[in-house]
């Protein structure tokens, strides 16, 4: 991927957008957390989840209805894997995560009411959603669903 892509989607963002859901979930394993850069971070994404749609959509049906938003999902999760360790690597060492079986949060900082700029903003909107959506699936179900190749 392009350079510019690593300037956009870099640490800090990710560790905003880790926090924020790892605070939103309670706890969550790892190799589900690596799915979440790459819908979080691809803007596309975002403004379609904004954008608000049936409550019956499940994540296979949105998959068929727009590959266009996962079709390179594979290539960008790849290239936002060493993000993502970067980032809970940071979170871990600021005391903001504990890492175990399950990352989870020490509720050492709130970031509910901080102004980080619009595009986090977007992307905190885009959050329940998201997770409503993927709620229902194993993780290894999402890895076959996302088509992640490992």
């Amino acid at each position: 991927m392009k350079e510019i892509y690593y300037v956009y989607n870099n640490e800090a963002i990710a560790s905003c957008v880790l926090l924020s859901i790892i605070n939103n979930v309670g706890r969550i394993d790892i190799a589900r957390c690596c799915l979440l850069l790459p819908s979080f971070l691809d803007d596309k994404t975002v403004s379609f989840l904004n954008k608000g749609f049936s409550e019956d959509v499940s994540l296979d049906k949105l998959i068929k209805d727009q590959q266009r938003l996962f079709a390179t999902f594979n290539k960008k999760y790849l290239s936002l894997l060493p993000v993502m360790i970067n980032s809970l690597m940071i979170l871990k060492k600021g005391g903001q995560i504990q890492i175990q079986d399950n990352i989870t949060s020490t509720n050492k900082l709130d970031i509910i009411n901080v102004d980080l700029g619009n595009r986090f903003v977007k992307i905190k909107e885009a959050i329940p959603t998201f997770l409503k959506l993927t709620n229902d699936y194993s993780t290894e179900q999402l890895y076959k669903i996302l088509r992640v190749q490992l």
